[in-house]
């Protein structure tokens, strides 16, 4: 396996061209980095630079490590970027990542209040469904929906993403007065998301037997949205459904779910003042929240 510094060398000579430029970028001797390089070449097993016309010039071997250094060449810039930010004053700069079914529901106000008690932090938020990555260099806490974090992340379960029906309390009274009534109610109106947290058309049809669909969507955001106008019953987190005015949930219309939802930081920087305050921040809110599922 190769390490970062052949990797480092590799990469120099890529970007020089020339042994002799690399050595000097590097502050050390032509013959070390010849002898590096024929070592890296011989447990790749394949030639990385090719002389041409007085230049060394990368092979497609010698390209592809060398596109793969400057990903880890960033990561670990941005990892020195952030291990020089850490002091020990309630200021700076916290990089959030967080799904869209947390935004505008319960996240937003756990985010006004923090801001509002430490006014010497920013919050830079980046909405996404996406996997974050701490190894770009680029976010500091990520809010993520797993049961298992890997070792490498510190941080509180805040949350179980348990799952109901919710429906407007006026749709829901069209249809009758007991759980029995709406779930076998004809035609009654249903919003299918069908996105990770949601469940899968499916399995609504089979909950509401009678029930007709009145709209798709890929965005647990869109479902909310018209679920609380009024436009259909749709399965949604309880984190979000029951912080949705006017919408209640269909009790007994619910399914097990082994997901849980995490506010989480990578260990290396998990001792820095901003961000371990900002999550237990966080896990103090969620705990003290009757609408918050455990």
């Amino acid at each position: 396996m190769l390490d970062w510094s052949v990797l480092r060398v590799i990469l120099n000579i890529h970007r020089e061209g020339s042994m002799v430029k690399a050595s000097r970028l590097l502050k050390t001797s032509q013959p070390t980095l010849s002898r590096q390089l024929a070592k890296a070449e011989q447990d790749l097993g394949v030639k990385l630079f090719e002389r041409r016309h007085g230049k060394l010039v990368a092979t497609e071997a010698g390209q592809a490590v060398s596109y793969h250094g400057q990903k880890i060449e960033r990561q670990l810039q941005g990892l020195e970027d952030t291990l020089r930010s850490i002091d020990n004053e309630m200021s700076g700069l916290i990089r959030i990542s967080a799904p869209a079914q947390l935004l505008p529901y319960s996240l937003g106000d756990v985010l006004v209040e923090f801001q509002q008690t430490y006014p010497d932090i920013t919050l830079d938020v980046r909405v996404s469904d996406e996997m974050a990555d701490f190894a770009s260099g680029e976010i500091d806490v990520v809010f993520r929906a797993e049961e298992n974090p890997k070792p490498s992340l510190w941080g509180h379960r805040i949350a179980r993403l348990s799952t109901h029906f919710f429906g407007h309390e006026d749709l829901l009274a069209k249809y009758g007065d007991t759980t029995e009534a709406i779930k076998n109610a004809r035609k009654v109106p249903l919003v299918i998301h069908n996105g990770v947290v949601v469940s899968s058309e499916n399995e609504t049809l089979k909950l509401f037997p009678q029930g007709q669909i009145v709209m798709r969507t890929d965005n647990l955001e869109t479902s909310a949205a018209f679920v609380r106008r009024g436009l259909g019953i749709g399965r949604l987190p309880e984190i979000v459904g029951r912080n949705l005015p006017g919408v209640k949930a269909i009790e007994e219309q619910s399914s097990p779910t082994q997901r849980s939802l995490w506010v989480l930081t990578h260990r290396d920087i998990r001792d820095v003042k901003r961000i371990r305050r900002f999550i237990d921040f966080v896990n103090e809110k969620a705990a003290d929240d009757p609408t918050v599922p455990k």
